[in-house]
């Protein structure tokens, strides 16, 4: 299983050209992408749609389908399977874990050989611990139980105004914040590779990573 946490950004617009062209190297051809959308209201669905069809239109000849909440936990494990992609978007990542919770889709996500791609809030619940950070939505910074597909904390629209919240969460865990335009892949739940600048946030340090190896 491979995973690729994008940190946000406009799908429409050339903001988020270097994420998806590092995709288009890694996604064969007739692939089958199945967005999970449980982050946000079903009214935003269609938008979701079309921005993140045009974001993919890139690659050759690939299928988007949206996994629909009013299905059973039986019915979605099924179109998991039959998926190559697997795409979480954006919202509130506190919805999105109840969800997969409610649904019983954790073992089968994290068992799943294809490629997991994290957009803003599906990137957050991606980590052992989920971060919300405060923000015009969240007045206080909160930890939640994530998912646990990889071993840190993600810290999504990074900007630097965030960081006296977050040096003193990474004395308990390693935290990657990653800006809009920005996005680490990981292999087997560690960080790898990045596109665009990311930064790291441990034992109260935070160090610039680039897009180097890492």
């Amino acid at each position: 299983m491979g995973i690729c946490l994008i940190g946000g950004g406009n799908h429409t617009n050339n903001e988020l050209g270097e994420v998806f062209l590092e995709l288009s190297k890694m996604i064969k051809p007739e692939a089958k992408i199945l967005i999970i959308p449980f982050a946000t209201d079903n009214s935003r669905y269609e938008s979701w749609m079309a921005s993140i069809t045009q974001a993919f239109s890139i690659m050759e000849n690939v299928s988007i389908e949206l996994l629909n909440e009013d299905l059973s936990g039986k019915e979605m494990k099924k179109s998991i399977i039959e998926h190559d992609i697997l795409y979480f978007i954006g919202g509130k990542p506190e919805r999105l874990i109840h969800v997969i919770e409610e649904k019983g889709l954790t073992p089968i996500i994290k068992n799943f050989q294809g490629l997991i791609i994290g957009y803003s809030a599906g990137s957050l619940a991606f980590g052992h611990d989920c971060i919300i950070t405060k923000d015009k939505d969240y007045p206080e910074t909160t930890v939640i139980k994530g998912l646990g597909l990889v071993g840190f904390s993600v810290e999504v629209h990074y900007e630097d105004n965030i960081d006296g919240e977050l040096l003193p969460l990474s004395n308990e865990r390693k935290i990657c914040a990653i800006p809009n335009g920005s996005a680490v892949f990981c292999k087997n739940g560690e960080l790898y590779k990045g596109i665009n600048d990311i930064y790291s946030f441990q034992n109260m340090k935070k160090e610039i990573v680039n897009s180097k190896v890492l």
